[in-house]
């Protein structure tokens, strides 16, 4: 299990219960699968990024490369509409929606280099993709 999951794991227990509520909300184990589904779209990004920096291994697709980004974009929408009824986990959802909205933009870039002819730039926006994807931790920690 991720660092990541197990800080989501952590912050199900804290909070009130705040009482019985009419909305169905998002169970703990929910919110712990959806954190996982928003943030994999961008390490797979690093991961295929990483490989291709290396001219002799495995090159990606750009049909791959185009539906990280488009995945990331929609698990972005789809985590920002979880309804929470817990105030800490709405304030963590808070945080690593607009941890993964910053994200998003390397992501792009990192697509643009993949799927051009060459591979100029790929090393730099790769590594600040990489440097990015290193806040999500400390915004489930925070």
């Amino acid at each position: 299990m991720s660092a990541l999951a197990l800080a989501a794991l952590a912050l199900v227990g804290c909070g009130s219960d705040g009482g019985a509520s009419h909305v169905r909300t998002t169970t703990p184990a929910a919110f712990v699968d959806a954190v996982r589904d928003l943030v994999h779209p961008a390490e797979r990004m690093g991961v295929v990024a990483t490989a291709a920096l290396d001219a002799s291994g495995p090159q990606p697709l750009g049909i791959e490369v185009a539906g990280l980004v488009d995945t990331a974009d929609r698990e972005l929408a789809d985590f920002r509409a979880i309804t929470l009824g817990d105030p800490v986990l709405i304030d963590e959802r808070s945080r690593l929606a607009s941890a993964m909205a910053a994200i998003i933009p390397h992501m792009r870039r990192v697509r643009a280099i993949l799927v051009s002819d060459g591979r100029g730039g790929l090393a730099s926006a790769t590594t600040s993709l990489l440097d990015a994807l290193k806040g999500i931790p400390s915004a489930a920690h925070s």
